[in-house]
């Protein structure tokens, strides 16, 4: 899984305040990072795209959205898509502050209508009680979205499964 957790060589977006740090800043940074993530192309899939949002919601930031990054989102899918790669969908936001997974079902569609179909669906569980929190949820987003299979990987190759 090809990630971004950091920007600036500080720690993981976690430790950052929203409330005292300026999240478009980090937003900008976040998607340049992202986008040369993407054009590296050597890793599976692209984990929980829109990342921050997570933290940013966490602090109480209800007033910033991503509708100004839609633009490199697009280039950086179309690039995935491009390299044969998958996306996550992340259903730790569902459990959090930010109440969506990341990323949230805007772009689950527009990857799909770029010709994407490698999706993974992973909980990123961090203690025992949320292995698998959302799932069945992400289940649901990738067919609203028009998936008809998720992926596992085994030896870095791609395993779909239908969805029911």
């Amino acid at each position: 899984i090809g990630s971004i957790h950091t920007i600036d060589d500080k720690n993981d977006f976690y430790y950052s305040d929203f409330r005292q740090t300026d999240p478009y800043y980090v937003l900008d940074r976040y998607f340049e990072r992202l986008l040369l993530l993407a054009q590296w192309n050597k890793f599976d899939v692209l984990g929980h795209i829109t990342y921050p949002m997570r933290y940013i919601a966490r602090d109480g930031r209800t007033d910033v959205t991503l509708e100004r990054y839609d633009e490199i989102v697009d280039e950086i899918l179309r690039l995935i898509v491009q390299g044969g790669k998958g996306i996550e969908i992340n259903t730790s936001g569902l459990r959090q502050d930010l109440g969506e997974t990341m990323p949230a079902i805007k772009y689950l569609k527009r990857y799909k209508e770029l010709g994407g179909e490698i999706i993974t669906i992973g909980s990123d569980a961090h203690r025992a009680e949320h292995l698998g929190s959302g799932i069945a949820d992400g289940m649901e987003l990738a067919k609203e979205a028009g998936f008809a299979y998720f992926s596992f990987y085994k030896h870095r190759e791609p395993r779909m499964l239908t969805i029911y």
